[in-house]
């Protein structure tokens, strides 16, 4: 079977190019009499709605009706936690460098880096 399809490729790839010759051409935008495809305008704001503001509600109801529905539904409202102290820092710890000499063997004499 794929001994066929091996043969076969080569047939249709050199005939495909004779296929060109049956496309229908475009008309010639040069000629008045071609006909060509309607024209159809669609706007942009075809499906454009106007702004409408939005009636705002009390805010204090609304807070209210939002702790109540969370009391109804056996949640606690949290209460603010205090403004904790700060913490007392401790002191940095102390780091102790490497000897000169050891790694002094790195660079020349004159080097100070």
């Amino acid at each position: 079977m794929n001994n066929f399809f091996c043969r076969l490729a080569p047939v249709v790839a050199l005939g495909l190019p004779l296929l060109a010759p049956a496309q229908s051409r475009p008309p010639d935008p040069v000629d008045p009499k071609a006909l060509a495809p309607a024209l159809r305008y669609l706007s942009a704001f075809a499906d454009y709605t106007r702004w409408q503001d939005i009636k705002t509600g009390d805010w204090r109801a609304l807070n209210d009706a939002l702790r109540d529905d969370g009391a109804a539904a056996g949640q606690e409202a949290p209460a603010m936690p205090l403004a904790a102290p700060p913490a007392a820092r401790s002191p940095a710890p102390t780091v102790s460098l490497p000897a000169a000499s050891a790694h002094g063997g790195h660079h020349p004499q004159g080097d100070a880096r």
